[in-house]
């Protein structure tokens, strides 16, 4: 007698991965905890510099000296990017047995089917414009800029354009040989040091509480002769250096993983998020190889600008549309949505590459 161990339904399951399904959010949640609408097609974002002067000194018989001066403002304007995938649903592809749909059940009509493959694409548009707003607020925070590569309809691709933050040169490092972690004499310690100092006197800059390492980075970072030492108790009182040095978990849905703690209230993270290329080809979001520094304040906002339809008057981060074409007959949905992650403080972040 045959034995059944699983049902087909049950077997449909387990065949079926979805933990790609749901858009990952590390960057976005992170780093863009704020929203802004726009009517227009550009965004414009104002600062005012602080000022550390200090009083003079000064006789008790002379007059005094005046030592305020208004404060210069800075105008920053960005215009988002644009995004609308298209795709649609035919009456002929709905005739035919669907993915998904088990083999024995009652059949499902082809109306049935048609509502559903809707309902399916629009939900697919939206997470995969989710994942750009993450991928894009990734860039800004590991970059400083956002590059932006527009695609032609012919699949050819237009100039592309990088929107700068205006994020320090010095806050981006690629170490040599000889300085790179791993190498012979060169404290991790010591250079995440100077990076927190870097961070902490720039212009509407400040001291770090989070770091994100790489892959890559970690598993040198966890081997460090100098970070066993600063943990080890034998030899030296309990510091606030914690971190975890055992196996490390890893899920396709949840890429960051904490791992600890660095001192000075700097908590560590490891990233191994992914994403997928047109051609079905997977790249890592960040480098394994980099490391970067962030601290309270970076205010990254999630900025969207006009939608340029007639049919949406209204500001959104997401406009969905569907409409019908009845020669030759399809039910096209689009969404469209004009994002841009802006940091508004990008000198509160900080991106080293640590090795080769």
């Amino acid at each position: 007698m045959a034995l059944d161990f699983y049902t087909s339904r049950q077997l449909y399951r387990i065949m079926y991965d979805d933990r790609l399904d749901a858009p990952t959010s590390y960057w976005l949640d992170q780093f863009f905890p704020d929203t802004f609408l726009s009517t227009a097609e550009e965004i414009y974002f104002e600062k005012i510099p602080s000022s550390r002067k200090i009083a003079p000194f000064m006789l008790p018989n002379e007059q005094g000296k005046p030592i305020y001066r208004r404060q210069g403002e800075t105008l920053q304007s960005f215009k988002p990017a644009y995004t609308k995938p298209k795709d649609a649903v035919r009456p002929t592809e709905m005739l035919k047995r669907q993915p998904g749909e088990i083999l024995g059940m009652p059949q499902v009509t082809p109306q049935a089917r048609f509502d559903a493959e809707v309902i399916r694409i629009a939900q697919f548009q939206r997470n995969a414009i989710t994942r750009l707003w993450d991928f894009m607020a990734a860039k800004a925070i590991l970059d400083g800029a956002v590059t932006v590569n527009y695609i032609r309809d012919g699949g050819s691709n237009y100039p592309s354009v990088t929107v700068s933050f205006g994020r320090d040169a010095g806050h981006t490092v690629t170490l040599g040989a000889g300085a790179r972690w791993g190498d012979s004499g060169v404290s991790i310690l010591g250079t995440i040091q100077g990076w927190a100092n870097t961070m902490a006197g720039a212009a509407f800059g400040g001291f770090p509480n989070r770091i994100t390492f790489g892959a890559s980075a970690w598993a040198v970072a966890q081997a460090d002769t100098g970070l066993k030492d600063a943990m080890d108790t034998r030899y030296r009182s309990p510091s606030d250096i914690n971190l975890n040095r055992g196996i490390l978990r890893r899920d396709v849905d949840q890429p960051a993983t904490y791992v600890g703690t660095l001192g000075a209230g700097i908590e560590c993270y490891v990233y191994s998020g992914t994403f997928q290329n047109d051609d079905g080809s997977t790249a890592n979001i960040m480098d394994p190889r980099d490391i970067v520094l962030s601290a309270p304040g970076v205010e990254g906002v999630r900025a969207f600008g006009a939608i340029l339809d007639h049919n949406n008057l209204q500001p959104t981060d997401i406009f969905p549309k569907m409409w019908d074409e009845n020669d030759p007959p399809a039910r096209f949905i689009m969404s469209q949505s004009a994002p841009l992650m802006i940091p508004v403080n990008p000198n509160r972040t900080f991106r080293a590459r640590v090795l080769a």
